[in-house]
Parts: structure tokens; sequence; C-alpha cells
């Protein structure tokens, strides 16, 4: 309310202050002002389509004349005077059109020398020319004063918009001063410190699309970074010849395009270090050319908080900040110092062809040589399980978590990258080799090895460490001993889970026995839908709830082990010489016509791993399948859901 109180005052005096001249003879409304129409209210300023902008030309006793103009070979904007540099076209020159773009009149009022002089349009004001690619004017404007007025904009949360005075130039039609949105937040602010903000405080311009190499020197270290087009990954060359880490690199190269100077210093201004053996340079080259962009970093004095540098396309020197400031979060120490913070942490690549030839996968270990695990197919079938016995099928998931473990696990460290010499990482004694065999492709051998070295002191214990390494590669890796215990090394891990499937409407009777307790038996007949049940020798049909009996059925039929024991675990062999429950279900089976043939009963035995307490898993056999498996304790509570019964008075 003030504000409009103080609008209506200037009007006011403006006002008194024209009749009095009028009376004086001293004002010829006819030769001062136009008698046009001011434009309406809520409509933009502009009647061109300003993203046409190709030329900019800025104005004002403040500061020199500055013109930029946008070069559509390389999409950046490029400053023509008082320097020849590179402009900053989207925190300054697109800011500065887009102002202009969005400008929407909110109030008008005449151009007199009042106003004019009240608003900001005499010594202060900034004159800005918009041309576009033919030379042609498409804005000529000046920005007086701004306003305290905003305009509210209501919604889930209110916007108040600030506003500035505009006034247009050289219109024969248009004599007003127009109070319009400011959506930069603070025009103004963009003209301070003599238009340093329109010159282009980045080092480099990077656009991704057309970076075909990067180069990286730091003292005598060479890291080159480069991929053969847009769309192709980038690779390491330069020590080595890796791949990279993608996010790493992203990031990496996010970094260097965010780079900024908090400040740009003329040449002729700065002294800059001698030439010392600590060299920096990041040197860039896009795709269709052989010239490089070069920056090179100047060590900094001790104790500053920021280093000069300079570019090779440039005539000015940069002082990139050491550290976060306020005005930036890129600095210069975020770059990589080696090669391993670029290079991939994943110790095989699995490209989709190289997937596709994959014909085997033999694991073996020390403990047991005479039993490799051995995974094999024909071209076109699933994978098997190759034993003695024959060929069986295995868990399809145990196959896909081996290969993403291998192929998405990051490698702890990096061990070496030149070895010759194995033993110092217990590979010549590998304590795990993985062999994985081709249709066509060459055989590759990953193997793991563990180094213990001795307690430094009485209270503390050994330490282990574990390795790898691609035979016939120079580079070691460390890894974490997870990874190593994720391995399936033994064939019975690989088994199929699941320990029976069985049709809903084949089963004709489930039993059920706590240790301790009578034997619980229910009857089911599919076709009628009816259950009978006996505790022990006592009739409980009248008592049966059938819902409950159902949910049993329905809840068991389908049993998936936790995990595959041993056939031999000494411990589950143990627990379960004393189950805790016992579990059967039967089923009807039928001959090849369809027509009922015997019954099968699966029976299974539960134990508690400890005698007291609770459990996480439970040990169980089945006499359908060989060997010992673990169930977790849904599975379990599942199992022992026997509350069947209403309650009886």
């Amino acid at each position: 309310m003030k504000t409009f109180v103080s609008i209506f005052l200037i009007l006011s005096t403006v006002a008194l202050s024209i009749m009095s001249l009028v009376q004086l003879g001293q004002v010829d409304f006819a030769s001062e002002f136009s008698n046009a129409d001011a434009k309406p209210t809520n409509t933009r300023l502009f009647d061109h389509d300003l993203r046409a902008t190709a030329n900019v030309v800025i104005e004002s006793n403040r500061f020199p004349t500055h013109a930029f103009s946008y070069s559509p070979e390389n999409g950046l904007w490029m400053g023509v005077e008082p320097w020849q540099d590179r402009a900053d076209g989207p925190k300054a020159i697109e800011k500065l059109v887009l102002f202009a773009l969005n400008a929407e009149i909110q109030d008008s009022l005449p151009a007199t020398p009042d106003n004019l002089q009240a608003l900001g349009f005499e010594e202060q004001a900034i004159n800005i020319l918009f041309t576009n690619s033919l030379n042609d004017t498409i804005a000529n404007f000046s920005i007086g004063a701004t306003s305290a007025w905003h305009k509210k904009i209501e919604g889930k949360q209110e916007l108040l918009i600030p506003t500035v005075y505009l006034r247009l130039r050289n219109s024969d039609l248009d004599d007003h001063i127009y109070l319009c949105t400011d959506t930069t937040g603070d025009i103004q602010k963009l003209f301070s410190d003599k238009l340093t903000h329109f010159r282009d405080h980045r080092p480099f311009a990077l656009n991704i699309q057309t970076l075909n190499q990067v180069r990286l020197l730091r003292d005598k270290t060479e890291i080159l970074l480069t991929h053969p087009t847009p769309n192709a990954p980038w690779m390491l060359t330069k020590p080595l010849e890796l791949p990279t880490d993608r996010s790493a690199v992203m990031k990496f190269l996010a970094n260097l395009s965010k780079l900024e100077a908090i400040a740009l210093h003329s040449t002729d201004s700065v002294t800059l270090p001698e030439s010392s053996d600590s060299q920096f340079e990041i040197a860039v080259t896009t795709f269709g050319s052989d010239d490089e962009t070069t920056l090179k970093v100047f060590p900094p004095t001790e104790g500053a908080g920021s280093c000069y540098a300079t570019v090779s396309n440039r005539d000015v020197v940069f002082e990139l900040p050491l550290i976060a400031t306020p005005n930036t979060s890129n600095y210069i120490t975020q770059l990589p110092k080696s090669v391993n913070e670029l290079r991939s942490r994943q110790m095989m690549q699995w490209p989709k062809a190289l997937r596709a030839d994959l014909r085997s996968v033999i694991i073996r270990t020390p403990a047991a040589l005479a039993e490799p695990v051995i995974i094999g197919r024909i071209p076109g079938e699933p994978y098997q399980l190759i034993t003695n016995e024959g060929k069986q099928t295995i868990d399809e998931s145990v196959f896909a978590s081996l290969m993403q473990s291998l192929a998405a696990t990051p490698v702890k460290d990096f061990a070496s990258d030149a070895a010759t010499d194995f033993s110092p990482f217990g590979l010549d004694q590998p304590l795990l080799l993985i062999d994985f065999l081709f249709f066509e492709g060459q055989p590759i051998q990953l193997r793991f090895g563990k180094v213990t070295q001795a307690a430094t002191t009485a209270n503390t214990p050994p330490t282990e460490s574990y390795f790898a390494n691609l035979r016939g590669s120079p580079i070691v890796w460390e890894v974490n001993s997870d990874l190593i215990s994720k391995i399936p090394t033994r064939s019975w891990l690989w088994k199929p889970r699941e320990i029976w499937t069985l049709p809903v409407i084949d089963i004709t009777q489930f039993t059920a026995q706590r240790k301790g307790q009578e034997k619980l038996t229910v009857n089911y007949d599919y076709l009628e839908d009816t259950f009978t049940a006996t505790l022990g020798d006592q009739d409980m049909t009248p008592n049966l709830l059938p819902q409950r009996a159902k949910f049993f059925l329905n809840e068991n039929h389908v049993l998936t082990a936790q995990r595959r024991l041993s056939p031999n675990d000494p411990a589950a062999h143990e627990a379960l010489k004393d189950p805790i429950f016992t579990t059967t279900i039967t089923v009807q089976e039928f001959d090849n016509q369809g027509l009922p043939s015997q019954l099968s009963t699966y029976q299974l035995d539960l134990a508690k791993p400890n005698k007291s307490g609770s459990s996480a898993f439970y040990y169980a056999k089945a006499n359908n399948i060989e060997g010992y498996f673990t169930l977790n304790i849904e599975t379990v509570r599942k199992l022992a859901a026997l509350d069947l019964f209403e309650d009886q008075d």
C-alpha cells in the first residue's frame, strides 16, 4: 500500500509541475511528448522474438561501451569491444536477453523530464541494443531504476517478482516509461564492476558431444582420455590402456567445464611464476580438429587460496580457486591427481558379445581340487552343472549373481600395474581360480590370492589381504574378502533352491508334528472341496476351519530353500538327528494316460541351529532331494501355521 501511495505522490507532483509549466508557456505538449497510447499492461514490452538476437551493444556513462556478437559456428558469444575474448553467454548475455524477452508491462507513465530524472533515465541509464543476424534492430531500450513494487503471483507458494523501469529508445510512436517485471531478480547486478561478469571466467567452453580427447599432465605423468566417436565409451590410453569408470569420467568433465576463475587479469598486470618441475596442464581436442586448447596451471604460492593459469586460445590470466568459495563450488584441486581416479574399478568387463560367446565356467579351490565346479552349455541351451554323475539343472540366479559380482563389485585398491612377480600377492599359489572358456574367444583365467601379515602387537590378530589378477596381465587388484565369500565354490551351491512344487489340486493329505506333541493329519478332497482331520487318535473334523487348512496348502505347496548346504554338513547332520518339527504332504500321481497311479509323500524335517534362543534360520532335510539346506524364519512360520481349529469352550 505504501508503494502505491508513493507512486501516486510522484504522479501528482509530476502533474502539478506540468500544469505550472503550461501556465507559464514553457511547455508545448504537441512538441515535447507523443500522443500515442501506452502499451497495455500484462503484455510483453517487446514485439520481436528476441531469441533471434545475434549482436548486443551496451552503453552507459558508468563504463565503456561493450559490444558482443554470437558465433553460430561454435555456439559461443564473443566480445567485440572493448576486449576481444570469449563472453559469458549463459550467465550474462543470455540472461540479459531472457530478461528483455520476459519483461511484462505492469504500469506506465509519460516520459517527462522530471520522470526521466527521478526514475534513473538520465546519467545512470543503461542503454541496450539487440540486432539479429541481418543487423536489423529487434530491441532498443534503456534500463532505469529498480522499483520497490513486486508483482504477486498466487499459487501453492506465493511468488513476488521484482520490477524495474524501462524505456523504449528511438521510438516515434511511444514515449512512455514502463514498469516491467525483472525475472533476474535484480538486473542492475549484471552491470556491476564495469561488466566484468560479461567476460567468460571459465577456461574451457566444453561441449561434451564434440569433445574427442582430454590430456592431463601432472609433473611427468601424462593421462590421455579419448573416445573415437561421441557415443563411444571413454577409454584411457595413457599411461596404460584401461577401461574407465564412467561416473568418474563424467564427474571430471563436468568439473572441468564448470571450472571458473575468481578473477581475470590482463597478461601485462601479472607476473607469472617461473617454470618448475611441477607441471600441471589440461588440454582438450574436439572432433574434426587436431588443435589442442591447453590450460597451463602455475604452482600457487605457499598458503595461497588461488593460483594463476593461462589458456592457449585466450589472452588473459585466470585466477583459479584452490578451494570452494562463496561464488563457486568447482576448483582446480578437484581434478584427478592420478589415473586411478578415472580408471574402472571393475575387474572384468562383460559386453553383450562376450556374454553370448561364453561356453563354460570352471571354479577351482585348493580345498577341492578333485571336485571343481564346472558350469557349461551348448549353443542355444541353458547352463548346466557338469559332474561325474552327469548334467544337472542349476539355479540360474546363482550364475547371474556370480557374473554380476565379478563385473560390478568395485576393487578395493590397485595394488600394481606392472607386476612380474606375483608371489607378494599370494597369486603364485592362488586360493581360488575361475576359468572362463568361450566358443570362439580366447580363455580368461581370474585368480585370487591371500596374504597374511603377522600381528604387530600381542593384542592384535593377524591381518589378511586378498588380491586378484587376470592371468597374463601385469595388473593386480586388492579386493574385499566379501567378494570371495560370495563365489559359489562347491557344486551344491549351484543346485536349485526349489525343494518342491506340488499342485494343490493333487494334494490328498498333509501332516505336521511338533516334537513331543501329537501328530496332526488333514485329508483333502479337492473335487469335493472337503477336509477331515485327526489329532492323534481324536477326530477333529467338526472343529476344523477349512479356510485355515487351505491357507496352509496355498502357502506350503511350493517350498524354496534359503541356502543349499553340503550333503555332509556336520552341523546340519547333528541337529537333524533330533528334529523339532516334521511335516509331510501327500500327492496323487498320475500315469501317462492321466489315470491315478501311486501316492507320493514329501517329508520335511526341521531343526534349530542351537539348542536355546532364537534363530534366523533352521536346518532342513527333505526326502525328495539329496543334502541339507536352510529355511528362513518366515518360511518356517508358514509351515508351523497349524492353528486350524475353532476355539472350543
